[in-house]
Protein backbone atom coordinates (compact mmCIF):
# COMPACT_ATOMS: atom_id res chain seq x y z
CA UNK A 1 0.00 0.00 0.00
CA UNK A 2 2.89 2.52 1.01
CA UNK A 3 3.99 1.68 -2.78
CA UNK A 4 0.33 3.63 -4.06
CA UNK A 5 2.37 6.25 -5.46
CA UNK A 6 6.38 5.59 -7.19
CA UNK A 7 9.23 7.69 -5.93
CA UNK A 8 10.35 8.40 -9.48
CA UNK A 9 6.89 10.50 -9.63
CA UNK A 10 7.21 12.27 -6.72
CA UNK A 11 10.71 13.16 -7.14
CA UNK A 12 9.53 15.28 -9.89
CA UNK A 13 6.88 17.03 -8.25
CA UNK A 14 9.78 18.72 -5.98
CA UNK A 15 10.91 21.78 -6.72
CA UNK A 16 12.92 24.51 -5.08
CA UNK A 17 10.67 27.66 -4.30
CA UNK A 18 11.69 30.53 -2.43
CA UNK A 19 15.19 28.12 -1.03
CA UNK A 20 13.10 25.68 0.44
CA UNK A 21 11.90 22.06 -1.39
CA UNK A 22 8.34 22.77 -2.00
CA UNK A 23 4.89 20.99 -3.74
CA UNK A 24 2.68 22.48 -5.84
CA UNK A 25 -1.39 22.35 -4.58
CA UNK A 26 -1.98 20.88 -8.40
CA UNK A 27 0.68 18.24 -7.97
CA UNK A 28 -0.33 17.25 -4.21
CA UNK A 29 -3.66 16.79 -5.65
CA UNK A 30 -3.38 14.55 -8.31
CA UNK A 31 -1.06 12.46 -6.27
CA UNK A 32 -4.18 12.42 -3.73
CA UNK A 33 -6.52 12.01 -5.78
CA UNK A 34 -8.43 14.76 -5.21
CA UNK A 35 -9.53 18.33 -6.71
CA UNK A 36 -6.79 21.31 -6.34
CA UNK A 37 -10.18 22.74 -5.38
CA UNK A 38 -11.01 20.18 -2.53
CA UNK A 39 -7.23 20.55 -0.72
CA UNK A 40 -7.41 23.90 -0.67
CA UNK A 41 -10.76 24.01 1.05
CA UNK A 42 -9.43 21.37 3.18
CA UNK A 43 -6.72 23.55 4.63
CA UNK A 44 -8.27 27.11 4.79
CA UNK A 45 -10.97 25.11 7.07
CA UNK A 46 -7.74 24.61 8.99
CA UNK A 47 -5.70 27.33 8.46
CA UNK A 48 -3.98 27.69 11.81
CA UNK A 49 -1.91 24.37 11.33
CA UNK A 50 -0.51 26.01 8.10
CA UNK A 51 1.66 29.05 9.23
CA UNK A 52 3.81 30.40 5.86
CA UNK A 53 6.81 28.40 6.39
CA UNK A 54 4.40 25.09 5.83
CA UNK A 55 2.26 27.23 3.01
CA UNK A 56 2.59 30.28 0.77
CA UNK A 57 1.17 31.52 -2.45
CA UNK A 58 3.14 32.17 -5.33
CA UNK A 59 3.89 35.44 -7.00
CA UNK A 60 3.01 36.36 -10.39
CA UNK A 61 6.66 36.16 -11.38
CA UNK A 62 7.51 32.91 -9.44
CA UNK A 63 4.82 31.16 -11.04
CA UNK A 64 6.00 32.41 -14.07
CA UNK A 65 9.58 31.53 -13.53
CA UNK A 66 8.28 28.10 -12.47
CA UNK A 67 6.37 27.78 -15.64
CA UNK A 68 9.35 28.84 -17.87
CA UNK A 69 12.07 26.44 -16.36
CA UNK A 70 10.27 23.24 -15.89
CA UNK A 71 8.64 23.45 -19.04
CA UNK A 72 4.51 23.56 -17.49
CA UNK A 73 3.01 25.62 -20.44
CA UNK A 74 0.54 22.14 -20.75
CA UNK A 75 -0.52 23.03 -17.42
CA UNK A 76 -3.37 25.56 -19.21
CA UNK A 77 -4.93 28.64 -17.82
CA UNK A 78 -5.12 29.09 -14.10
CA UNK A 79 -7.66 30.73 -12.54
CA UNK A 80 -5.75 31.74 -9.14
CA UNK A 81 -1.85 31.68 -8.81
CA UNK A 82 -0.79 28.07 -7.14
CA UNK A 83 -0.09 27.50 -3.72
CA UNK A 84 2.56 25.41 -2.55
CA UNK A 85 4.13 23.19 0.69
CA UNK A 86 6.66 22.85 2.41
CA UNK A 87 7.81 19.84 3.93
CA UNK A 88 6.28 20.43 7.40
CA UNK A 89 3.12 21.31 5.24
CA UNK A 90 2.92 18.37 2.92
CA UNK A 91 3.53 16.02 6.38
CA UNK A 92 0.77 18.00 7.97
CA UNK A 93 -2.14 17.64 4.77
CA UNK A 94 -2.27 14.19 6.35
CA UNK A 95 -4.16 15.53 9.55
CA UNK A 96 -6.38 17.27 7.47
CA UNK A 97 -7.42 14.91 4.50
CA UNK A 98 -9.38 12.31 5.68
CA UNK A 99 -8.34 9.56 3.52
CA UNK A 100 -5.95 6.21 3.81
CA UNK A 101 -4.36 7.53 0.31
CA UNK A 102 -3.44 10.64 1.78
CA UNK A 103 -2.10 9.04 4.44
CA UNK A 104 0.06 6.01 2.67
CA UNK A 105 0.99 9.20 -0.09
CA UNK A 106 2.49 11.50 2.28
CA UNK A 107 4.35 8.45 4.13
CA UNK A 108 6.05 7.79 0.19
CA UNK A 109 7.07 11.36 0.14
CA UNK A 110 8.19 11.85 3.37
CA UNK A 111 10.49 8.87 2.66
CA UNK A 112 11.99 11.29 -0.85
CA UNK A 113 12.17 14.02 1.22
CA UNK A 114 14.56 11.84 3.82
CA UNK A 115 16.16 10.36 0.63
CA UNK A 116 17.09 13.42 -0.93
CA UNK A 117 18.75 14.50 2.40
CA UNK A 118 20.28 11.42 2.43
CA UNK A 119 21.69 11.20 -0.82
CA UNK A 120 23.41 14.99 -0.76
CA UNK A 121 24.95 14.34 2.72
CA UNK A 122 26.67 11.05 1.49
CA UNK A 123 27.85 12.41 -1.74
CA UNK A 124 29.02 16.17 -0.40
CA UNK A 125 32.80 15.01 -2.25
CA UNK A 126 31.21 15.76 -5.35
CA UNK A 127 29.67 19.01 -4.92
CA UNK A 128 33.29 21.06 -5.81
CA UNK A 129 32.92 19.10 -9.47
CA UNK A 130 28.98 19.83 -9.46
CA UNK A 131 30.11 23.58 -9.08
CA UNK A 132 33.21 23.51 -11.50
CA UNK A 133 30.51 22.82 -14.49
CA UNK A 134 28.13 25.32 -12.74
CA UNK A 135 30.31 27.63 -13.32
CA UNK A 136 30.72 27.25 -17.33
CA UNK A 137 26.66 26.25 -18.15
CA UNK A 138 25.05 28.90 -15.28
CA UNK A 139 25.06 31.66 -18.23
CA UNK A 140 23.71 29.17 -20.93
CA UNK A 141 20.73 26.89 -19.60
CA UNK A 142 18.24 27.96 -16.83
CA UNK A 143 17.32 24.33 -16.39
CA UNK A 144 20.54 23.32 -15.51
CA UNK A 145 21.27 26.10 -13.06
CA UNK A 146 17.70 24.84 -11.18
CA UNK A 147 19.27 21.37 -10.91
CA UNK A 148 22.23 22.70 -9.24
CA UNK A 149 20.54 24.95 -6.97
CA UNK A 150 18.26 21.79 -5.74
CA UNK A 151 21.93 20.15 -5.69
CA UNK A 152 23.39 22.85 -3.43
CA UNK A 153 20.42 23.54 -1.47
CA UNK A 154 20.22 20.83 1.24
CA UNK A 155 24.02 21.98 2.25
CA UNK A 156 22.15 24.36 3.79
CA UNK A 157 20.70 21.90 6.28
CA UNK A 158 23.01 20.04 9.02
CA UNK A 159 21.16 17.24 10.96
CA UNK A 160 21.75 17.10 14.57
CA UNK A 161 22.05 13.40 16.07
CA UNK A 162 22.86 11.76 19.27
CA UNK A 163 26.59 10.29 19.38
CA UNK A 164 27.49 13.55 17.65
CA UNK A 165 28.45 16.59 20.20
CA UNK A 166 31.32 18.26 19.12
CA UNK A 167 29.68 17.71 15.03
CA UNK A 168 26.33 18.73 16.28
CA UNK A 169 27.96 22.54 18.57
CA UNK A 170 30.18 23.09 15.72
CA UNK A 171 27.18 23.46 13.21
CA UNK A 172 25.75 25.83 15.90
CA UNK A 173 29.02 27.67 15.68
CA UNK A 174 28.90 27.84 12.07
CA UNK A 175 25.74 29.28 11.93
CA UNK A 176 26.81 32.04 14.70
CA UNK A 177 30.46 33.14 12.75
CA UNK A 178 28.46 33.16 9.39
CA UNK A 179 25.96 36.27 11.35
CA UNK A 180 27.00 39.76 9.97
CA UNK A 181 25.81 42.91 11.28
CA UNK A 182 23.52 41.89 14.06
CA UNK A 183 21.81 38.46 15.30
CA UNK A 184 18.29 38.18 16.92
CA UNK A 185 17.98 34.85 18.69
CA UNK A 186 14.27 33.17 19.19
CA UNK A 187 14.41 29.94 21.66
CA UNK A 188 11.71 29.95 24.22
CA UNK A 189 14.23 27.43 25.70
CA UNK A 190 17.28 29.51 25.28
CA UNK A 191 19.89 28.30 27.69
CA UNK A 192 23.40 28.46 29.32
CA UNK A 193 24.39 27.01 26.20
CA UNK A 194 23.69 29.56 23.86
CA UNK A 195 25.46 32.28 26.01
CA UNK A 196 28.38 29.94 25.55
CA UNK A 197 28.45 29.84 21.88
CA UNK A 198 27.89 33.04 21.28
CA UNK A 199 31.10 33.82 23.44
CA UNK A 200 32.75 31.53 21.52
CA UNK A 201 31.99 32.38 17.81
CA UNK A 202 30.61 35.70 17.73
CA UNK A 203 32.61 37.72 15.16
CA UNK A 204 32.61 40.86 16.83
CA UNK A 205 34.31 42.69 14.05
CA UNK A 206 30.85 42.43 11.68
CA UNK A 207 27.96 41.49 14.68
CA UNK A 208 26.95 44.74 16.88
CA UNK A 209 23.76 43.52 17.90
CA UNK A 210 22.37 40.82 19.71
CA UNK A 211 18.70 40.54 20.55
CA UNK A 212 17.93 37.36 22.14
CA UNK A 213 13.88 35.94 22.75
CA UNK A 214 12.67 33.10 25.44
CA UNK A 215 11.47 32.31 28.13
CA UNK A 216 10.89 33.07 31.80
CA UNK A 217 10.69 30.12 32.27
CA UNK A 218 15.13 29.88 31.96
CA UNK A 219 15.52 32.75 34.05
CA UNK A 220 17.12 32.12 37.16
CA UNK A 221 19.98 33.81 39.26
CA UNK A 222 22.54 31.81 37.99
CA UNK A 223 21.52 32.56 34.27
CA UNK A 224 21.05 36.02 35.07
CA UNK A 225 24.43 36.10 36.24
CA UNK A 226 25.99 34.54 33.10
CA UNK A 227 23.97 36.70 31.11
CA UNK A 228 25.00 39.70 32.95
CA UNK A 229 29.14 38.52 32.23
CA UNK A 230 28.18 38.39 28.78
CA UNK A 231 26.50 41.21 28.25
CA UNK A 232 29.35 43.53 30.23
CA UNK A 233 32.35 41.61 28.22
CA UNK A 234 30.35 42.14 24.98
CA UNK A 235 29.57 46.04 25.96
CA UNK A 236 33.74 46.50 25.58
CA UNK A 237 33.88 44.92 22.35
CA UNK A 238 31.67 47.24 21.12
CA UNK A 239 28.50 44.95 21.14
CA UNK A 240 25.22 45.67 22.33
CA UNK A 241 23.34 42.47 24.30
CA UNK A 242 20.16 42.57 24.84
CA UNK A 243 17.70 39.95 26.38
CA UNK A 244 14.11 40.43 26.43
CA UNK A 245 11.21 37.17 28.05
CA UNK A 246 8.45 36.05 25.76
CA UNK A 247 5.04 37.12 27.78
CA UNK A 248 2.11 34.55 27.87
CA UNK A 249 -0.13 36.47 25.11
CA UNK A 250 2.79 35.47 22.71
CA UNK A 251 3.68 32.20 23.89
CA UNK A 252 0.90 30.32 21.73
CA UNK A 253 2.38 32.52 18.44
CA UNK A 254 5.61 31.19 18.74
CA UNK A 255 6.32 27.81 17.66
CA UNK A 256 9.56 27.57 16.30
CA UNK A 257 13.24 28.40 17.09
CA UNK A 258 15.08 30.84 14.99
CA UNK A 259 18.71 32.58 14.36
CA UNK A 260 18.41 35.60 12.00
CA UNK A 261 21.14 37.89 10.84
CA UNK A 262 21.46 40.55 7.74
CA UNK A 263 19.84 38.39 5.02
CA UNK A 264 20.04 34.87 6.65
CA UNK A 265 17.26 33.07 8.42
CA UNK A 266 17.89 29.56 9.97
CA UNK A 267 15.02 26.95 11.66
CA UNK A 268 17.17 26.20 15.29
CA UNK A 269 16.51 22.99 17.49
CA UNK A 270 16.20 24.37 20.60
CA UNK A 271 19.69 25.14 22.59
CA UNK A 272 18.46 22.48 25.24
CA UNK A 273 17.75 20.12 22.21
CA UNK A 274 21.13 20.31 21.25
CA UNK A 275 22.76 19.70 24.56
CA UNK A 276 20.83 16.46 24.66
CA UNK A 277 22.17 15.55 21.48
CA UNK A 278 18.37 14.58 20.06
CA UNK A 279 17.71 14.17 16.51
CA UNK A 280 17.51 17.47 15.02
CA UNK A 281 17.75 20.09 11.82
CA UNK A 282 19.23 23.35 11.31
CA UNK A 283 17.54 24.35 8.18
CA UNK A 284 18.26 27.84 6.43
CA UNK A 285 14.86 29.04 5.59
CA UNK A 286 13.56 32.24 2.93
CA UNK A 287 10.71 32.42 5.90
CA UNK A 288 11.29 35.34 8.44
CA UNK A 289 9.60 35.58 11.42
CA UNK A 290 8.39 38.71 12.64
CA UNK A 291 10.79 39.54 15.04
CA UNK A 292 10.36 42.94 15.27
CA UNK A 293 6.75 42.79 16.60
CA UNK A 294 7.52 40.18 18.98
CA UNK A 295 10.43 42.08 20.04
CA UNK A 296 7.95 45.35 20.96
CA UNK A 297 5.57 42.79 23.02
CA UNK A 298 7.62 41.41 24.81
CA UNK A 299 9.57 42.49 28.58
CA UNK A 300 13.10 43.14 29.25
CA UNK A 301 14.63 40.71 31.19
CA UNK A 302 15.43 43.53 33.98
CA UNK A 303 11.82 43.75 34.69
CA UNK A 304 11.38 40.31 35.25
CA UNK A 305 10.75 39.43 39.25
CA UNK A 306 13.23 40.73 41.68
CA UNK A 307 16.19 40.06 39.82
CA UNK A 308 17.57 43.57 38.24
CA UNK A 309 20.47 43.35 35.24
CA UNK A 310 22.74 46.32 35.21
Amino acid sequence: MTDIVKQDIIEKKIFLIRGLNAMLDRDLGKLYGVKTKSLNLAVKRNIDRFPDDFMFQLTKEEFANLRFQFETSRWGGIRYLPYVFTEQGVAMLSSVLNSKRAIQVNIGIMRVFVNIRKLVFANKGILNKFYQLEQKVQSHDKKIRTIFEIIHKPVDTKLLSPGKPFSNKKAIRDVISSCEKYIYWIDKYFSKAGLDWLSESLNISKVKSIKILMSSEKVDEKFISLYRDLKKELKSDGVKCELRVILDNLKADIHDRWIISKNLCYNMPSTDTIVRGQYSEVKRTANFPPFDEWWEKSKDIQKVGNNKIG
